[in-house]
């Protein structure tokens, strides 16, 4: 017989997301692995597709946004990034 643990999850649906523009700027760097880059909002990315992918698991977790690869197609600087998301969940 196996045992299920019993696990307190709080799942707060109208949660209002927000985060620091300089912390959004450094985890999007450690998620896309761009650890030699300095990012503003007026940088220039080339995704890839390991990094579309990526920023989709990114935006999900961080801002419980859910988007496709479509969604990233014209996808090319932080601050078409930051638009997508939504410049009212920066602080």
């Amino acid at each position: 017989m196996g045992c299920i643990s019993n696990y307190n999850l709080k799942i707060d649906f109208n949660k209002n997301i927000s985060m620091k523009k300089e912390e959004f700027l450094t985890s999007l760097i450690e998620a896309l692995e761009l650890e030699n880059h300095e990012l503003n909002e007026k940088s220039i990315i080339n995704l890839t597709s390991i990094m579309t992918l990526t920023l989709i698991v990114y935006l999900d977790e961080n801002f419980n946004l859910r988007v496709t690869g479509k969604d990233l197609k014209n996808i090319d600087s932080v601050e078409k990034i930051i638009q997508l998301i939504g410049e009212d969940k920066f602080e």
